[in-house]
């Protein structure tokens, strides 16, 4: 396991998930440690999106996120979603993930679906970098497609999409190597 990609994939993860008063409180270690990233992308883009955070009360930032996250069919946090939708396919997709990570060692509970970008990045902190590639290889289109939608409706969250995108980048994984294929482990 990389440990500089796990901390930008553990800090991404945590900044994409529900804001919670716990968000707000560990802000000052997040900027600490996004300080310890060597790539000055990735560290501009976290530090432009904490920034942005900070000028907004837990509230706005809450609905920000609601409103783009809960409510945005084309933005939503599910990476299978946007080219799937609620068709059969996805559910067997959501089954092969779910395989993948069990395969690679990592449990994964009912709460959220395997799609779901920040245990995808989650994962990735905890695995080597090839397991990590392997998958996010196959996402990184929709990855980049939510971060368009993203862009077009003017959400902040577009730095964290930036940073990822960057990151991933710096690993390799660009959406013109893209798979489509859930991996057989």
């Amino acid at each position: 396991m990389n440990t500089s990609a796990s901390v930008v994939y553990q800090l991404i993860s945590f900044l994409m998930q529900y804001p919670t008063h716990q968000s707000l409180d560990v802000l000052p270690e997040i900027e600490q440690e996004i300080e310890s990233i060597n790539d000055q992308q990735v560290r501009g883009n976290l530090n432009q999106f904490i920034q942005m955070i900070k000028r907004n009360s837990l509230d706005e930032w809450i609905d920000h996120y609601v409103e783009y996250f809960d409510f945005g069919k084309v933005t939503n946090l599910y990476v299978t979603y946007l080219k799937l939708g609620e068709q059969r396919e996805r559910g067997l997709e959501l089954l092969k993930l779910k395989k993948f990570y069990d395969e690679a060692g990592y449990s994964v509970t009912d709460k959220e679906l395997p799609d779901y970008l920040p245990l995808m990045l989650e994962f990735c902190a905890n695995v080597s970098i090839e397991k990590s590639v392997e998958l996010l290889q196959m996402y990184v289109k929709a990855i980049q497609e939510i971060r368009e939608k993203l862009d077009e409706l003017n959400s902040y969250y577009v730095l964290l999409f930036d940073a990822l995108l960057a990151h991933l980048n710096n690993n390799g994984i660009t959406p013109e190597k893209a798979n489509t294929a859930v991996p057989n482990s």
